[in-house]
């Protein structure tokens, strides 16, 4: 077990003896996947309640919302939220071998399981540490590690490729429209919506996946503009069947709002008939030049900082769907509107190519991870 090889080391400083100019790791700071962002200092007095202390030799595991996958691997010393976990591996087990283990698609939903918790599920340290680990020889877990390292930096190579597209678009959008504002010019958000339907969250909570059953996009799924398909999660249809408000008809923008906030996505025929996660707001516009326009104005760093001003926070920073509609948009006329949403789309194609190459880079991925932890690598 987890527990019989690394330490679960939940050692705990005072809010008063936290050093200035300590490193400072919380849930929003790390990527589902592990990548870690925005990491930023402390000092002495900033922050209320005690936190963990972890070193760049300990992997940090995000408990709360397990499925998201928030797993990293620090290469520096800090401190973090208690909502993370920081796991010292010992001396017969690397450190990166146990990170790619833990991302496992099957150890995250397993991990997910064991989660107690409706509306915000956490996964115990005990829990964790009864997870079994394989312990081949270290030089093995060293050579295991090494591909899927290999394997991890060509996806990664290509996620940078579609980020810089992303860029490209908001800087299109800039040159053809400013920086708008959105809590001073423009109609509100909900105004853009058709009558008869209406901006909500989803309100599922994924569980178990079920086989045959209809796909349901969480925060995790939504990445680089676009929901990712290819670790979608299935949920029974009589159970899908009661939430018919946030079916997805494939016109909405998608916005992440709790955790990680203002993550924007536009739908498409692809996910016809599929449902959003709690967590997961839609947005319906039907005009699709108006959509396009919409989602990249929400993506822009104004809008993202008006979000990140208008949070509230219970266990977690969450963007309520009042304040997401009242979120001011300037709207351009629509010739204008087309020109953009026409200059987009070729951007989109380009994205589209690189989001297939990413998927399948994402199945050789899983694959390697497969066949290395069955010791057939």
């Amino acid at each position: 077990m987890l527990r019989d090889v690394a330490k679960i080391d939940r050692k705990s400083v005072a809010p008063e003896n936290i050093e200035s100019g300590s490193k400072y790791v919380g849930l929003e700071n790390i990527e589902s996947g592990g990548r870690l962002i925005n990491v930023g200092t402390v000092s002495s007095g900033d922050l209320a309640s005690s936190k963990f202390e972890f070193t760049s030799e300990h992997v940090l595991y995000g408990k709360l919302r397990p499925y998201l996958a928030k797993i990293a691997l620090p290469e520096f010393d800090g401190i973090c939220s208690t909502d993370i976990v920081p796991v010292l591996p010992g001396s017969k087990l690397d450190r990166r071998f146990l990170v790619h283990f833990l991302r496992q698609p099957n150890k995250v939903q397993l991990a997910n399981s064991w989660a107690t918790g409706a509306n915000l599920p956490r996964l115990s340290p005990t829990a964790l540490g009864n997870m079994v680990v394989p312990l081949p020889p270290l030089d093995e877990q060293l050579r295991i590690a090494a591909i899927l390292d290999k394997a991890e930096e060509l996806r990664i190579k290509r996620r940078k490729a579609l980020a810089h597209l992303e860029t490209l678009a908001q800087s299109l959008f800039h040159s053809m429209f400013g920086d708008p504002d959105p809590e001073k010019d423009g109609q509100p958000l909900s105004s853009l919506v058709p009558q008869g339907d209406g901006i909500n969250y989803g309100v599922i909570q994924p569980g178990a996946d079920v086989a045959g059953g209809k796909p349901l996009i969480r925060v995790s799924d939504l990445a680089l503009g676009g929901v990712r398909l290819t670790h979608l999660k299935a949920i029974a249809p009589e159970i899908e069947a009661q939430y018919r408000r946030s079916r997805l008809k494939g016109t909405e923008i998608l916005v992440s709002c709790v955790g990680t906030i203002g993550e924007i996505a536009t739908t498409n025929s692809d996910v016809i008939g599929f449902n959003i996660a709690r967590a997961v707001a839609r947005v319906p516009i039907d005009r699709p030049s108006l959509r396009f326009y919409v989602a990249e104005y929400l993506r822009t760093a104004r809008v993202k900082r008006y979000f990140t001003k208008e949070l509230r926070t219970v266990s977690q920073p969450t963007l309520n769907i009042k304040q997401l509609g009242d979120t001011l948009v300037i709207v351009p006329p629509e010739d204008q509107q087309d020109l953009f949403a026409e200059r987009v789309s070729a951007i989109e194609r380009l994205k589209d190519h690189h989001r297939e190459q990413l998927d399948e880079l994402d199945a050789l991925f899983a694959s390697l991870q497969n066949q290395a932890f069955k010791a057939e690598l």
